[in-house]
């Protein structure tokens, strides 16, 4: 469900990440034991290709995961987002009416999100979301656009990963980092990393609750199909 891009071009942006990815930032990042680290680069986030994406994910994954989630197809995931936002239980036709999608879509989302033990039904045939705690496992998701000096394209960019992810940086050389560049960034929500040798982090980034949009399931998918070999 995440789409990489095909073919990474070996630029100076691509190389300055890529010099960033051996400082002790990735390491930085977590320091809890129950929980691990993956990295993407370049995957499709639905607002373009982000530089940079590391998920922080639960180990609790591998006791949780249910190996039908495997087959669930983009629609499945769709209603199993809608299901989350309306916290409630909710009869088909309701779902159908909501998403636009035909009865005969719907039930077999609803046949395979409850063989995947991810939705409870009621007596009344109504289903609802079961605990987030036990079905989504990311703790964080963390979106990096590396830059060399334009910081408007990656203001631009990371505006549009606050969408899916927790947290979101722009990354760039630590000479690029200026007072100007700091005051663009000051009113937004988006943090700023600096990198030479050593990484700085010179504004911090709000953090979002996840799942906060569609793509934050789809990184939750992508995690627990690649961990438990499914990929």
């Amino acid at each position: 469900m995440i789409y990489k891009k095909p073919r990474q071009i070996n630029n100076s942006e691509y190389r300055f990440l890529t010099d960033f990815l051996k400082s002790n930032f990735i390491k930085s990042i977590n320091q809890n034991s129950n929980y691990e680290v993956s990295l993407i680069q370049e995957p499709y986030t639905g607002f373009g290709y982000a530089d940079l994406v590391c998920i922080i994910w639960d180990k609790i994954i591998y006791k949780k995961w249910s190996q039908k989630r495997n087959n669930l197809s983009f629609i499945d995931i769709k209603v199993l987002h809608h299901l989350y936002n309306s916290k409630v239980f909710k009869d088909k036709t309701q779902i159908k009416c909501e998403l636009g999608y035909g009865i005969s879509q719907i039930n077999n989302s609803i046949s395979n999100l409850l063989e995947a033990e991810l939705i409870k039904i009621n007596k009344q045939k109504k289903v609802k979301i079961k605990p987030l705690k036990d079905i989504f496992f990311l703790k964080e998701i963390i979106s990096i656009e590396a830059k060399l000096k334009d910081w408007k394209k990656a203001l631009e960019q990371c505006l549009n990963n606050t969408q899916f992810a927790s947290k979101s940086f722009a990354l760039f050389p630590a000479k690029t980092v200026k007072k100007s560049l700091i005051e663009k960034y000051k009113k937004t929500n988006v943090g700023v990393i600096s990198f030479e040798t050593e990484y700085k982090i010179v504004k911090n980034a709000k953090k979002y609750s996840i799942p906060s949009n569609l793509n934050s399931w789809f990184f939750n998918e992508y995690i627990g199909r690649e961990v438990l070999g499914a990929y």
